[in-house]
This record gives structure tokens, C-alpha cells and sequence, in this order.
């Protein structure tokens, strides 16, 4: 897997103890389902290989209308809640294959590095090469944050209350309210569990917003840090290619992995968009039976299958309550589960890897040992911040962020972030990904990071080597490795 932790794991136990006899229910048909998914996509791999960059051209063009769509068009109330998902879910999968065009970017990495196969010391500028990538929606929210952060409207208004009172009036200027427009039809589709229905977006909690970009270092963050590393990187391997007599083909290959390789990350930003829009016809139908009594509040719409809703917009007698109340059991069954394991089989049985460490690393002091999945600019120092939550507290720049894990309503916090480390994922994981695209060093497969690092730790991470380094006084322990028993 890509998950070292995972693989470790599965080192641990014997897969032929979990071959089925037989073919579950659910994997019927799937190899063919799968061929058939695969053959929508090749026409798009076959343009992408000939056209290169060229060939993201109509998936720009209609995932822009689909983004469009979603963010102006509102449905009648009382439209089934499951017709609107069927709509836009159609839309959404016809578009997707489109995307088969950055064939064309993977390729050109592989032979960006076939190309270097030969050079020491060029694999960190390789890395730094495919930072900032054009189309990445990541990388461009980032971007626009930092820009937003800049302007007077942010940086002069001291409060989130103050700022959303002078929003409401229409007092800041015309080309703030532009960006900030643009921010919000873009990404106010982003949060937490994004891909939940059911979580709150950006664009609902606007003081949030606010404080995340007042917190924001506009002179010294890692989006303005990754540009300047790319380009370093781009003139050093440049430089190196005229000397073995491959220029042509480096600039070729640079520019189109730069032109369509950041596209990766962009058919699940749009199902992002997809699931927005699909919350917000369900609040709105949701407001509706608030009004007759039939919720408490306009949330528990989300304890309530696609099915339900439609019915229940049909049918005024159904006690929509009751059902809530029967969906929500399972759930209450196991809230008292905090930290889920890693891996944990059909029968209940927890399965752990093994980590191999040595001596030397058992004996050294304060030393804890993760998996390398960002190697950033280096060995990096700085002190740590410790956060279970994205807004629990504020990450000065040049910090090192510690967390369980990352997904998409931490990326603001990347801006500011000297390096990473995190609890679990590996290197498809989103801190993994954003870490790498901001060319920030992280390290992650450190069980109990966020206990044994305190706020303040002196900390000294590598980001290639996957090991973080605690400096500090009062130091308690010998090794600290992830997964070692």
C-alpha cells in the first residue's frame, strides 16, 4: 500500500485466513464495472499523451460550468432531495474521465527522472520541481488566502465581529470584496470532513475564516517559500541538463508536468463543490419541515437517508424523528471511541505492525521514529504546536505543527507551518500531499505524537529521514518509535 503503516501491518498476518470461498455480494460485477470505468477514461489518456498540456482544456471548460452551476443555482424546495444528488452526481461523473489528460504530466515526471537517472543529488529538486503545480485547487486556495491576508480590509480590522458587521454594510472596498467573492465561490466549499454532507462549510463560518487569515505571516509563508524553491530547483536542474546535453527535453517535460500534473487533486475538489450543493437543497428542505415541527433543528436532516428525505417531502405523516432517533443508534453505539486503530478485521481483532529500530535509535534520547512522506527543505528546527483541532489555537510562522492527522480545513494552517508531524497517514494522505506541494517537511506514523510533544518543544525534524529529534531540558524518555512494542 502507500500507507507504510498498513503495510506493516499486513506484514503481520497471513491474507489467505481472509480469502473468501466465494465471491461476496458486493464484489459481483465489479471487475466489469471497473473495465467499463477505465474505458470511458482511455479516449482522454490517448488525447492527453498527443496534446500534452493542451488536453485539460474541455475538463477546465466544464468543470468551471459545473462550479458555476453549483454555486448560482438554487432548486425549488420541493424538489426530492435524491434527484437533486442523481442530477449532479451525473454531471459530476461525466466530466471526471476528462480528466485522463494528466497522463501526460505523469509521464513527463517519469521522464524528468528517467532524464536524471544518472545525476547525484537530484532528487530534492525533483521533488521541489512538482511544488506549486498549475491547477491545483490546493494550491491555489493557498495563494489567494496569502493575497486576501495582505489587504488593508484584513490586516487593519482587529475582530472577526468587526469585520462581518463591516461585510454586511458594503463597506470595504470593491477590490476586496471581489477577491473575497471569488474566495468564497471558489473554496467556501471547503472544511472539515468536506466530503461529509453534513459538515459546516467556510463559507458558513466566515469568523473563522476571518482568524485563520489574521493569522497568516503576508512577508514569510511557505507559499511564497515554494515558488522561490521551485524556481531554484527548475534553474539547478536546467542547468544540469545543458551539461549532459538534455535541455530540450527537460523544458519540454518541466513545462507540461508544471501545465497539467497539479490537475490530479482537482475531480475530488469538485465533488467537494458536488457535496456543497448538495447540502445546501437539503438545509433548505430542511428549514421547511423545522417550520411544521417535523426536526428540531435543521442538522438532524443529515441523520437521514437520501430515501427518507424524499419520501418524507412526499409523505407529511412520516415521523421523521423516530427516524433520526433509530439511525442515530449505531452511532451512539461507539461514540465513546475516540482514536480508531489503524487496521481491525471483520472479527473485532485489532491488527499492529511491527516497527524495526536499532540500537542506536532505542538509546538516543528524545528521538521519535515515523515514516518520511514530505521531505521539504530539509532538516528543519522549530518549535512545536500541538493541536487537535484547526482552531484551537493560532500557528505562528515557522512553527511545527503536531496533529493526529490533517484533512482539507487544516491547509491554512500549512501556510504558516515549519514543518509536520502527525499520528497517521501516509504519503496519499492530505497533510502528506499539502506538506509536498508547499514543500514543507513532514513525517507522520508517530504514535501518540500529540502527547509525547509538549507545546514549545525545541523539535528538529528530517523530513527524508522520518525522524524527529526532541530538544529539550527536561526530556524523559530514551526512544519514542512509532509502532515498536
Amino acid at each position: 500500500t502507500y500507507d507504510k503503516a498498513l503495510d506493516r501491518a499486513f506484514a503481520s498476518i497471513d491474507l489467505k485466513d481472509y480469502t473468501p470461498s466465494y465471491v461476496p455480494e458486493g464484489c459481483k460485477g465489479i471487475f466489469g464495472k471497473s473495465i467499463k470505468q477505465l474505458l470511458l477514461t482511455v479516449p482522454n489518456i490517448l488525447r492527453g499523451m498527443y496534446y500534452g498540456k493542451d488536453s485539460m482544456q474541455q475538463y477546465v471548460k466544464d468543470t468551471n460550468a459545473l462550479l458555476e452551476h453549483c454555486h448560482s443555482h438554487r432548486y425549488p424546495d420541493d424538489k426530492a432531495f435524491v434527484e437533486v444528488y442523481d442530477e449532479l452526481t451525473k454531471t459530476y461523473e461525466a466530466v471526471v474521465p476528462q480528466v485522463g489528460g494528466l497522463i501526460s504530466g505523469l509521464i513527463s515526471k517519469a521522464l524528468l527522472h528517467r532524464i536524471f537517472r544518472n545525476c547525484e543529488g537530484t532528487e530534492d529538486n525533483l521533488i521541489n520541481l512538482s511544488m506549486d503545480l498549475n491547477g491545483n485547487p490546493t494550491s491555489e486556495m493557498g495563494h489567494l488566502m496569502v493575497r486576501l491576508a495582505s489587504c488593508p480590509e484584513i490586516q487593519e480590522t482587529r475582530t472577526s465581529d468587526e469585520f462581518l458587521k463591516k461585510l454586511k454594510e458594503g463597506s470595504f472596498s470593491q477590490e476586496f470584496t471581489s477577491i473575497y467573492s471569488d474566495y468564497l465561490k471558489r473554496f467556501g466549499c471547503r472544511g472539515a470532513r468536506e466530503i461529509d454532507v453534513a459538515t459546516p462549510r467556510m463559507s458558513e463560518k466566515q469568523d473563522e475564516l476571518f482568524d485563520t487569515l489574521k493569522q497568516i505571516d503576508v512577508k514569510n509563508n511557505q507559499i511564497i517559500n515554494v515558488r522561490e524553491r521551485r524556481d531554484k530547483a527548475y534553474q539547478e536542474l536546467l542547468s544540469l541538463a545543458r551539461e549532459i546535453g538534455k535541455e530540450k527535453s527537460f523544458v519540454h517535460h518541466a513545462s507540461v508536468m508544471q501545465g497539467v500534473l497539479g490537475y490530479r487533486e482537482h475531480p475530488k475538489y469538485m465533488l467537494v463543490v458536488v457535496t456543497d450543493a448538495c447540502r445546501r437543497h437539503a438545509l433548505q428542505v430542511a428549514k421547511g419541515f423545522v417550520a411544521k415541527g417535523r426536526l428540531e433543528n435543521e442538522d438532524q436532516i443529515f441523520s437521514l437517508t437520501m430515501d427518507q428525505i424524499s419520501n418524507a417531502q412526499k409523505d407529511e405523516a412520516i415521523d421523521l424523528l423516530s427516524l433520526v432517533r433509530a439511525n442515530l443508534k449505531p452511532v451512539e453505539d461507539v461514540r465513546h471511541v475516540k482514536n480508531w486503530p489503524v487496521l481491525i478485521d471483520s472479527r473485532g481483532k485489532i491488527i499492529r505492525g511491527k516497527r524495526e529500530i536499532t540500537e542506536d535509535e532505542k538509546n538516543k534520547e528524545g528521538l521519535l521514529i515515523g515514516d518520511p512522506i514530505s521531505p521539504g527543505a530539509g532538516v528543519v528546527r522549530g518549535r512545536a504546536k500541538v493541536l487537535m483541532d484547526p482552531y484551537e489555537k493560532p500557528l505562528e510562522a515557522g512553527e511545527i505543527l503536531v496533529a493526529r492527522f490533517t484533512e482539507p480545513s487544516w491547509t491554512p494552517l500549512f501556510i504558516n507551518a515549519g514543518g509536520v508531524i502527525m499520528e497517521i497517514g501516509g504519503p496519499m494522505q492530505h497533510g502528506a500531499i499539502i506538506a509536498r506541494e508547499y514543500g514543507i517537511p513532514c513525517v507522520s506514523g508517530i504514535d501518540n505524537a500529540t502527547k509525547l510533544v509538549k507545546d514549545g518543544d525545541l523539535l528538529e525534524l528530517d523530513g527524508s529521514a522520518g525522524t524527529v529529534q526532541i530538544i529539550r531540558d527536561d526530556c524523559d524518555m530514551n526512544v519514542v518509535s512509532s509502532g515498536s512494542k
